[in-house]
């Protein structure tokens, strides 16, 4: 259910940002960054927020390391400030990193990202809004460089929905945490298929093969590979996607269980009774719609993942045999090479330097000339003798024939495959089988023929209905189940 979003900038302080600007004076957009992110570090799991001498040390102790000093002394220069909150000036006029780092603070309360608080005791102490701390996890994440995992979010999702005969089930929390579950996965997918095509025009851009090649399996496998792996094997949607999207539909055609999860809803206190039953409707549908559309989106990724490949090693290739390309660099990296030893007054060359590669010489031959093409004769295949069996080897051929096919369709072949098909339910009609075996006569003959052998566990019952088509024929319907 959609409602009305309030502007983010309605509620940001309106400088917030202002610390980040390439306008003006300002030139620590960087060191801005990095102090905002080791404060955030500390308060993380502080409970009591951060006392005044804590935050000072901590961008004291940064200042020193980058040795960004000269930097902030030259903006307090351009702004021409004047000590205030703990900034002192000295008689010799020379600034304190103390000094620098109390400017820094100032800053960044002015702009908003951090608070002050004076206590009765005189103590000071800062704390970061909740804004800051959404935001400085979302630039942490950015630092970080993290590959997008998909560890269980599906698996998650599945567990929540087929749960609902557990004694303590809330459908209200189920379905709400299922559906933040498949909204992170959808959102993961759609952001490694982005950065496929960023990565694929990263390689595009005239990169020399150590680049492309350090692109490939340092950058791109680190980041991309063990995401693409996952979604290929243990995160595989078709894993999932079947049992979550026939419960789902199963409840939304149960009234009880709306109403159920509706008031569930309600008694959270978020929302009134109607639109408890929009939000229920809405995950429901955001759900079963998202995992059924996922195929185009999943197809795109691995054209992209091999669009990706194949365009790294094309430009390898063109880098490597390219006249302009390393060619060029290597006569010019010889040449400095032979420079800078006539520089150093060397008057041979140096005994590790390769010598040179004599290749024998033959005398021309035959071989040796250019021929032209000739054009080869067409062909004519031969004449295929088909001589006329006696009834005793045709008999033969027939019995060998039959053998063949009982050893590749065997009951307990047969079974296995049946088996595959129930993906954990007791009973599947005619149309739930997958379409390569309803389209594929033979295999169905087999699965009906075999669904009386001793030797396999699942059975057969013909149900009422419409008949159903297979192929070019219409049948009763049935039902498989397991024994």
């Amino acid at each position: 259910m959609a409602t009305a979003m309030a502007n983010p900038f309605d509620i940001l302080p309106a400088s917030l940002f202002n610390l980040f600007g390439t306008q003006g004076y300002t030139t620590l957009q960087r060191h801005y960054m990095a102090i905002l992110l080791r404060l955030y570090a500390l308060a993380e799991f502080n409970r009591h927020g951060l006392t005044r001498e804590t935050v000072v040390a901590e961008i004291v102790e940064y200042l020193k390391v980058e040795q960004a000093e000269a930097e902030v002394a030259a903006e307090m220069a351009a702004e021409n400030t004047r000590p205030a909150d703990g900034e002192t000036s000295p008689l010799t006029g020379q600034k304190s990193e103390h000094d620098y780092a109390a400017y820094l603070l100032r800053r960044l309360a002015d702009s908003g990202w951090v608070e002050r608080e004076q206590h009765a005791d005189y103590s000071e102490s800062v704390t970061l809004p909740d804004y800051a701390f959404t935001l400085l996890e979302a630039l942490r994440a950015i630092q970080e460089q993290k590959p997008r995992e998909f560890k269980g979010q599906l698996y998650t999702a599945h567990q929540l929905i087929t749960s609902s005969r557990q004694k303590d089930f809330s459908p209200a929390l189920a379905l709400t945490q299922a559906f933040e579950n498949v909204r992170q996965v959808v959102r993961g997918l759609s952001e490694l298929n982005h950065n496929i095509r960023r990565y694929v025009e990263r390689a595009t851009r005239g990169r020399s093969p150590a680049e492309v090649l350090r692109l490939q399996f340092e950058d791109y496998g680190a980041s991309l590979g063990p995401a693409y792996h996952a979604l290929k094997t243990s995160d595989h949607v078709s894993r999932y996607r079947r049992d979550i999207i026939a419960k789902l539909q199963s409840w939304q055609r149960n009234a009880e269980w709306l109403d159920r999860a509706a008031a569930d809803l309600v008694a959270q206190g978020r929302f009134t009774p109607s639109q408890a039953g929009q939000e229920i409707d809405y995950a429901i549908t955001f759900i079963v719609r998202e995992l059924e559309s996922l195929d185009p989106l999943l197809e795109e990724i691995d054209r992209r993942h091999a669009q990706y490949l194949r365009t790294s090693l094309r430009q390898v290739r063109y880098q490597l045999v390219s006249a302009d390309g390393s060619f060029k660099e290597r006569l010019a990296s010889l040449a400095q090479g032979l420079a800078a030893l006539q520089a150093e007054g060397a008057e041979a060359l140096p005994a590790a330097m390769p010598a040179f590669q004599h290749q024998p010489v033959t005398l021309p031959d035959s071989h040796s000339f250019y021929t032209l093409p000739r054009r080869r004769a067409p062909f004519a295949p031969a004449m295929i003798d088909a001589g006329v069996l006696l009834p005793a080897d045709l008999a033969a051929l027939r019995s060998a024939a039959l053998d063949d096919v009982n050893q590749a369709l065997t009951p307990a072949k047969v079974n296995r495959q049946v088996l595959g098909f129930f993906n954990g339910h007791r009973r599947l009609h005619v149309t739930e089988l997958p379409a390569r075996v309803r389209d594929n006569l033979h295999w169905l003959t087999t699965i009906i023929a075999y669904s009386h052998h001793p030797e396999v566990t699942y059975g057969l019952e013909v149900v009422p209905g419409e008949p159903v088509a297979i192929g070019p024929y219409r049948v009763r319907p049935f039902a498989l189940e397991k024994l």
